[in-house]
């Protein structure tokens, strides 16, 4: 392969996700050049970074609209590397705002300059959290779409939009159910705290959590706390945790075995309720952001299928609080509820196997499923796995 494959991610979650596909193409298309925007992980699998990731994580209507003309400047920065580049698809990976603006603007250039690229888009629009509004610009503005989870290609059925699941790479992790046996004296009774990788997350959401360990602490004084910590949040988290009986760990490379070793956790909605319900971790989830933001949540959202395993499984495994439901009175009532509920554990483990197959598609590795569906754009694999 001669041309580059552009590939864009821009938050850490994204990074993680890219990286995975950029190592089954890797793989299987005797590794291209890369170039675009990713962090760390990206990089390592051959990407050249044209600005810090960084600069592109945005949550919340109101940030978004406060950062409207800088990322607009980036878009057009990346658009005129795309144009010069002429590489052989474009990938765009979630940070869905972003990513259409991007990808609109490349497609006008393109028609412009008399050059084409298949654009192809991974993450699919949650229009079974949202509402199908979401999906019509993708519709009108990529050539595919890769999907994390089995249900979302029938929301697309009726378009002309390519799209296929690929399954999602946490779901191929090798997870070490166990079952827990209450009242056992070597059991666990760690409770992990995940407040979130962005920090607006940590400053909305980890002062609860921490009250939350606090009356848990007096409930059980038998109750330990630990919060893994991103390198880049780690002083703000030490600032605000500063007083609490709270074990920071630094990084998050031992996230899941830190989930498996524990009793519960408190978690914001997001990828890490999926790793979590992938461990068989019982626990509580939440999520609280700015007012302008919860305001057009509470009308936009199906605020019943923001967790991700509780979507996929189409029941509730996890409680969720949102806003000012989110205290710690709250969180720590509804974690003693599912830790001395004496069914939750195997609850879990049995929807543990259950989302492991369905995010699978009962296939052994991701690339199998990845490759599957890329090569629509790049043609037959190069190489074998």
């Amino acid at each position: 392969m001669t041309s580059p494959i552009f590939i864009l991610a821009g938050e850490p979650s994204g990074d993680q996700l890219a990286a995975h596909i950029m190592r089954a193409i890797n793989l299987h298309y005797q590794s291209p050049a890369w170039i675009g925007v990713g962090g760390a992980l990206m990089q390592e699998e051959g990407l050249s970074s044209l600005v810090d990731i960084k600069t592109m994580s945005i949550m919340g209507f109101g940030n978004a609209i406060l950062a409207y003309q800088r990322l607009s400047v980036l878009a057009d920065r990346l658009v005129d590397q795309a144009i010069s580049a002429k590489p052989k698809i474009v990938l765009t990976i979630d940070n869905k705002g972003f990513s259409i603006r991007f990808a609109m603007r490349l497609r006008r250039r393109m028609k412009a300059v008399g050059w084409s690229a298949p654009i192809i888009h991974c993450v699919a629009p949650t229009v079974w959290a949202w509402g199908g509004w979401r999906a019509k610009k993708f519709v009108n503005t990529l050539d595919g779409l890769l999907c994390l989870f089995p249900f979302e290609p029938e929301y697309f059925r009726d378009s002309n939009l390519d799209t296929h699941f690929i399954g999602h790479p946490e779901a191929f992790k090798n997870y070490q159910l166990k079952k827990r046996v209450k009242g056992k004296e070597s059991e666990s009774r760690q409770i992990v705290l995940l407040p979130g990788s962005r920090q607006s997350e940590i400053k909305l959401i980890l002062p609860e959590m921490l009250v939350a360990s606090k009356i848990l602490k007096r409930h059980d004084p038998g109750f330990s706390f630990v919060l893994p910590a991103l390198p880049s949040l780690l002083p703000l988290i030490k600032y605000y945790a500063d007083g609490y009986d709270v074990d920071i760990v630094e990084g998050s490379g031992d996230l899941i075995s830190i989930l498996q070793s524990s009793t519960a956790m408190i978690a914001t909605s997001g990828t890490v309720t999926l790793q979590a319900a992938l461990c068989g971790t019982i626990g509580v989830t939440c999520y609280r952001t700015g007012m302008v933001s919860a305001l057009f949540g509470r009308y936009l959202v199906d605020l019943e299928r923001v967790v991700l395993p509780n979507a996929i499984l189409g029941r509730r495994l996890y409680p969720f609080y949102f806003q000012e439901t989110v205290t710690g009175k709250a969180l720590a009532s509804a974690l003693l509820d599912a830790v001395e509920d004496q069914s939750a554990n195997e609850r879990l483990l049995g929807a543990a196997c259950e989302l492991k197959s369905l995010l699978t598609g009962n296939k052994a590795a991701f690339s199998d499923l990845l490759v599957s569906a890329i090569q629509n754009w790049l043609g037959p694999p190069k190489k074998p796995a």
